[in-house]
């Protein structure tokens, strides 16, 4: 397996020399700044609060329909440094009228004590848009491999495939859905394996793990002012077969880290979400979001207590989160500044101890492109 630092030679590599061509293309730049008071983010059930600060490069080279990218980020969590971590991004992309597609490789660096998190995946998708008159309606595909340094059981191959649509009418009306099928293939699951990094109780899972998944939303979005518009989406996620149907066992064994605990592709849902947007003056914009999800993991047990585990009982969390942001744009010439304030609370009651949790975020982001 590559090392880390060898595929960041090779990054550096590409971004510089996409960046010494940037004289038969335009070279676009952007770099952003935010800095985010959290009471709880790694959602544990007893909260641990930081100040996390990012900053953000981001590098577009275009060449008629070719365009290279590379997009890095590091986050500080002051009171918790350990989890410091780098994220960065490289990729390429080809467009035309109708058809849009690319290759993308990301990696996410940690710390030491945590460098068992690190990870390496590779995206390829592609779009495309059918030629509808009074519709919009694209056709998407993706395919993406995921692979950790050091938790090889978390490897996974994740395909996707889909079509969204939207339409507006001339009451402002505009209506939006899509539907999708996931498919997610986890080549080397073995949880029995005593060598796993984390505390582990008994498990019970496969060699190759998979899941199969369908979902679908609808929006409705209405200008109900002339600055203010209403949105409603209901969306809604179920497994339609693979191993994640019959697994009743499954230990907290890799801590915070979702690629299991979380992963969408993981539970099924039912979510619904209303958002309030009203405009003011030039670039001025003030948005309120409501969202109810409902959860069920039929693959995983539930904690009683921090290590009591039950696999007879199965894991279903009921989330709501409200989010209000306040964002004004500043145009400059070839350039603009976009600074915005935002808050976010989350409330996740579930029946596993483990997963019950509250968050509040408080959040300051500057961003110029040029």
């Amino acid at each position: 397996m590559k090392t880390p630092k060898y595929l960041n030679k090779k990054l550096y590599i590409f971004a510089l020399y996409f960046i010494s061509q940037s004289l038969f293309g335009q070279l676009n730049f952007s770099l952003s700044t935010s800095q985010e008071y959290s009471d709880n983010p790694f959602h544990y059930p007893i909260p641990v609060s930081t100040l996390i600060s990012s900053l953000d490069l981001g590098i577009e080279y275009k060449l008629n329909n070719l365009g290279f990218g590379y997009y890095g980020d590091y986050s500080i969590f002051h009171e918790i440094s350990d989890r410091n971590f780098y994220w960065h991004q490289f990729g390429f992309w080809n467009s035309d009228e109708n058809l849009i597609y690319g290759l993308f490789l990301e990696q996410r660096i940690n710390n030491s004590n945590y460098e068992f998190y690190n990870l390496t995946n590779y995206n390829g998708y592609t779009k495309y848009k059918l030629p509808f008159n009074d519709l919009n309606c694209n056709i998407n595909a993706s395919l993406s491999y995921t692979n950790y340094s050091y938790l090889n059981d978390l490897d996974n191959l994740l395909g996707s495939a889909g079509i969204d649509f939207n339409r507006s009418f001339e009451s402002k009306t505009t209506i939006m859905g899509g539907i999708s099928y996931n498919y997610k293939n986890y080549f080397e699951t073995d949880l029995n394996d005593p060598s796993i990094i984390g505390d582990s109780l008994e498990q019970s899972f496969s060699s190759s793990a998979f899941t199969s998944q369908f979902n679908f939303y609808g929006r409705i979005a209405q200008s109900i002012l002339e600055n203010t518009g209403l949105a409603v989406q209901y969306s809604q996620q179920n497994i339609i077969g693979g191993t994640a149907k019959y697994i009743r066992q499954l230990d907290y064994v890799y801590g915070d880290e979702s690629q299991y605990f979380d992963d969408p592709i993981s539970y099924e849902s039912n979510s619904i979400s209303a958002q309030l947007t009203q405009l003011f003056g030039d670039n001025f914009m003030l948005k309120g979001i409501f969202t109810y999800t409902k959860k069920e993991y039929p693959s995983q047990g539930i904690y009683l207590s921090e290590e009591l585990f039950d696999s007879n009982i199965l894991r279903n969390d009921k989330l709501t989160a409200v989010n209000f942001s306040l964002s004004k744009r500043f145009e400059l010439e070839n350039s603009y500044i976009l600074l915005s304030l935002s808050y976010i609370n989350t409330n996740n009651i579930s029946n596993s101890y483990w997963y019950k949790y509250k968050n509040n975020q408080f959040n300051i982001h500057f961003d110029y492109q040029f």
